[in-house]
């Protein structure tokens, strides 16, 4: 089922739109330092290149302190996209390891794992993250992974402990059972696969929530904090110029709403192609 799945995935066209403008977005964040046409931090001329409008030396325009603004997006990207990326990974690999053991195990062990998704999944997600990091002060990239990635696995492990509580039920593991495969080896051969695709709409669905999560927290001075750029501070710059300098608010939104869009693109026809999957069946 799951390589039919993907089959249908990769002949979808707004499928591979979406995932050429994610690839299209991870590979400028990686080239960036080489990509980039000025240094992201550097101020050459405060008072003669300040708040420029985009022309052809500087694409996207300068910001109230003569930075390149096309060269601070591309460099917030890699901060950006990083700290999603991180929090994405590690959010599906916590939900969907405790989703699985939950169904494998049942019993207590399940009782523990959805009582504790039904009480965290009742808090406001923002609202928390946003409580933790203004009592532990600015965060580094690396402890915003840890801090987004490990609030945001509880849709994950509700998917995965659903679709393994099914696919326990149904033929192919009923024989592999019967012929002496261990449990977990059910779960590495057989039940990890089939809900592969499942779980790459988790992971879209996550990115799409972590890309504007962390935006926000940089926005509000909570995040990545300067001279390092992020899309959520690059933001910020421009909140005071938003009739004078539209360059400093709109490109960083645009870059923002693409990768969002995009993940959410995928997500989407990649449930309709485990639907048109299930429907073929």
């Amino acid at each position: 089922m799951a390589a039919n799945t993907w089959q249908r995935l990769l002949a979808d066209r707004p499928a591979r739109i979406a995932g050429g403008v994610l690839s299209a977005a991870a590979i400028a964040a990686v080239l960036a330092p080489w990509i980039s046409p000025y240094d992201p931090t550097l101020q050459p001329d405060p008072v003669a290149l300040r708040l420029v409008a985009p022309s052809w030396h500087h694409l996207f325009g300068t910001d109230p302190f003569s930075r390149d603004v096309l060269s601070r997006i591309l460099h917030g990207a890699r901060v950006s996209l990083g700290v999603a990326a991180g929090a994405m990974l590690l959010s599906v690999t916590l939900g969907a390891a405790l989703g699985a053991l939950a169904a494998v195990m049942g019993g207590w062990v399940d009782s523990i794992v959805s009582g504790l998704v039904d009480v965290l999944i009742a808090m406001p997600r923002l609202l928390v993250v946003i409580a933790l990091v203004a009592t532990f002060g600015a965060l580094s990239p690396w402890w915003l992974i840890v801090l987004i990635g490990g609030s945001g696995w509880l849709t994950t492990a509700r998917i995965v402990r659903a679709e393994f509580r099914d696919h326990l039920q149904r033929e192919y593991v009923l024989a592999a059972r019967a012929l002496g495969a261990s449990r977990w080896r059910l779960v590495w051969r057989h039940l990890l696969p089939a809900v592969a695709p499942q779980v790459a709409v988790a992971a879209a669905l996550a990115l799409a929530a972590v890309i504007p999560l962390e935006a926000a927290l940089s926005f509000v001075g909570l995040g990545i904090q300067p001279p390092l750029p992020s899309w959520g501070n690059i933001l910020l710059d421009g909140t005071d110029y938003l009739t004078s300098a539209w360059w400093l608010v709109v490109f960083p939104i645009a870059a923002v709403t693409l990768t969002v869009g995009s993940a959410l693109v995928l997500a989407d026809r990649l449930r309709t192609a485990i639907a048109g999957e299930e429907r073929a069946r």
